[in-house]
């Protein structure tokens, strides 16, 4: 997906959902970075997941992974995770393991709450 400048029109197409923010359009484009991340919930994941998605055929699929059982104890001390604070991180080489657990090179993982950048 190429950048574009979000417009009130795209504004218009989420601005019912629960947690849009108060904010003026005009505040909420000049804090976006179309389509990757806008200041409210972003209207082009629909088109982000067609582009860049596998759609799911229960008759073809394949993916199987069992339940993830281990211990994920990680420490705070690694430099990434020190990098900056946030109240609710979790350190990265925790998030790593269920990724590598549940995913397969080249497939997508949507963080849909990007908060610490820690899955990132």
């Amino acid at each position: 997906m190429e950048r574009r400048k979000l417009t009130k029109a795209d504004i218009d197409k989420v601005r019912h959902i629960e947690g849009f923010p108060i904010a003026k359009d005009e505040d909420i484009i000049a804090l976006s970075d179309a389509p990757y991340y806008t200041a409210c919930p972003n209207p082009f994941i629909e088109e982000f997941i067609r582009e860049n998605g596998t759609p799911y055929d229960e008759a073809t699929d394949d993916y199987h992974r069992e339940p993830f059982a281990a211990d994920v104890s990680e420490g705070k001390n690694d430099p990434i995770y020190n990098a900056h604070s946030y109240h609710t991180k979790v350190p990265h080489k925790a998030i790593m393991r269920y990724i590598l657990h549940y995913t397969k090179p080249g497939d997508i993982v949507f963080d849909g709450f990007c908060g610490t950048g820690m899955t990132l």
